[in-house]
């Protein structure tokens, strides 16, 4: 697994000093028990903020093996083959249902007075996928 992408949010504040980034992790865990277990411990070593999973570990069709204390997105009843998990109580989330399904999840985020739109997508390989008309 590759370290997490640091996502640089308005790097200076107005009196010259760097405020902290956001950790963010994309992997698919390929519906792996172990595999959830393990990025628990990255969680808590780099102190991940948001994680866009692919195929999460799932039991009776919730995300499972995340800690209770994570806030877990995913939309739609039945199997999630996309989640966003978040681990910082400063962010401000809201999940935008329209834009969401078994396959997308999209959310919102408030920090520090932005607005974030964060996507985890999961792209069947067997699903042929229409290429947008030119004008």
């Amino acid at each position: 697994m590759a370290g997490p992408n640091l996502l640089n949010l308005n790097p200076i504040t107005q009196n010259g000093t760097r405020q902290e980034k956001l950790k963010c992790i994309q992997l698919n865990l390929q519906h792996s028990r172990l595999a959830t277990e393990n990025l628990n411990k990255i969680i808590e070593e780099e102190n991940t903020d948001i994680l866009c999973l692919q195929e999460p570990y799932e039991i009776r069709n919730k995300v499972a093996g995340m800690p209770r204390r994570l806030k877990i997105f995913t939309a739609e009843e039945g199997k999630h083959r996309a989640a966003i998990v978040v681990n910082n109580n400063h962010l401000d989330t809201l999940l935008i249902k329209q834009l969401s399904d078994k396959d997308t999840v999209v959310i919102e985020i408030i920090y520090s007075e932005l607005k974030i739109i964060i996507a985890s997508l999961y792209f069947d390989i067997t699903r042929h996928r229409q290429r947008p008309a030119e004008d």
